[in-house]
């Protein structure tokens, strides 16, 4: 059996170990980091997406030098309006990420292809029997025991694809849900890269963790379709599933993933509650574990035990949000709490996906037209 001693293993070469590996090499490079990931590249093959004011000014020079396309601002369309919202968009390509990473560490601390067979606090076993001597161990390898959390799920399914002439798209559309609402709550990304190609992605929220990737593909055909355009060729493509949760056991949850093992990302449960979304989790995790000095296991897991679990009780607005959206509404008019949130004050839209919002903002979605009942604003 061979050995390999480092400060720090990363279980988990996707977003959230990848960022954690960055971070953390930049801080302190003088010690010794590894980064496991069971595939042969880094970051799987995603179009990670977030907005400007998602993240922080720490967390956006992190993610920047990552960045492949930008747009100035974003649209969103529903059936009752279109507006434009002048907030910077980015989209992360996952090659460029594998790239980043290896251009970033040292060729012998990033081990693909490679599985984990045992983990501990401080230390792991790989099936080809490879041990991991570690000072500390973190467990980035995507969710723990699902069934202890109440779950819908965000499912999507995307394709850039080239068209046969120029398109007039300029800014991003984060959401489409103008087309077929009668059909439940999905919706149309798009993402125009250059004069002749575009990122379509078809979005559905079902209780079910299903994916059919012909029903999505041919969403995205008829999507084209509408605006009469015609497509010579399709390229990369991503396909997920993502938990949206409106409840659940966090505590029993956390110690599915390991107890004692520190964990982050999914395995944490770090998303955003209505979008799923964890690309501003996983850069806010990365700077907290590169600015920490001890990194032993036991400190590691207190740090990200603590972290993560007021994370989970701060969101509580947002499952409920997500739970009267998905499950106290029909499939049909599921969209309506997005349409209503996107006619409220910008500020109050990023402190929404930022997952800041404070006593007025729940009130202002509890007033008039806003989806949620008064005394949500009050539980905060």
């Amino acid at each position: 059996m061979t050995g390999v001693a480092c400060d720090l293993a990363i279980i988990g070469g996707g977003l959230s170990g990848g960022l954690i590996a960055m971070a953390a090499r930049r801080a302190q490079p003088e010690r010794r980091i590894i980064l496991i990931e069971a595939a042969p590249s880094l970051g799987g093959n995603h179009l990670w997406s977030f907005i400007d004011s998602d993240v922080g000014p720490a967390e956006k020079a992190l993610l920047q030098p990552l960045v492949n396309y930008g747009w100035r601002e974003f649209s969103v369309v529903f059936p009752r309006y279109k507006r434009s919202l002048p907030q910077p968009f980015y989209s992360i390509r996952s090659d460029r990420f594998d790239a980043a990473l290896r251009e970033a560490m040292p060729a012998e601390s990033i081990l693909t292809g490679r599985r984990a067979a045992g983990v501990s606090p401080d230390g792991l076993v790989l099936e080809d029997g490879t041990l991991i001597a570690a000072h500390g161990v973190v467990d980035a390898r995507g969710p723990a025991d699902l069934s202890l959390l109440d779950l819908h799920y965000r499912k999507f399914v995307g394709y850039e694809l080239t068209l046969d002439g120029p398109h007039s798209v300029r800014r991003a559309t984060l959401i489409d849900a103008a087309a077929d609402p009668a059909e439940g709550f999905q919706y149309m990304m798009m993402l125009p890269i250059d004069s002749d190609r575009l990122f379509i992605e078809d979005v559905r929220y079902e209780a079910h963790a299903d994916l059919d990737m012909t029903d999505h593909g041919n969403r995205i055909v008829n999507h084209a379709a509408r605006f009469g355009w015609r497509i010579r060729s399709s390229a990369r493509g991503q396909a997920g599933i993502v938990p949206v949760a409106v409840g659940g056991d966090f505590e029993n949850y956390w110690r599915s993933g390991g107890d004692g093992v520190a964990k982050v990302g999914l395995r944490a449960g770090l998303f955003h509650p209505v979008s799923g979304n964890s690309l501003g989790d996983a850069a806010r995790t990365a700077l907290l574990i590169a600015q920490a000095k001890d990194w032993s296991g036991a400190a590691l897991h207190k740090m990200l035990h603590a972290h993560a679990a007021k994370a989970w009780a701060k969101r509580d607005y947002y499952r409920r949000f997500a739970r009267r959206m998905l499950r106290d509404t029909p499939a049909a008019d599921s969209y309506k709490f997005l349409e209503a949130l996107y006619t409220m004050d910008t500020d109050l839209i990023a402190r929404f996906h930022s997952m800041t919002l404070g006593f007025t903002d729940r009130l202002a979605l509890s007033l008039g037209d806003g989806p949620m009942p008064l005394g949500a604003a009050m539980k905060g």
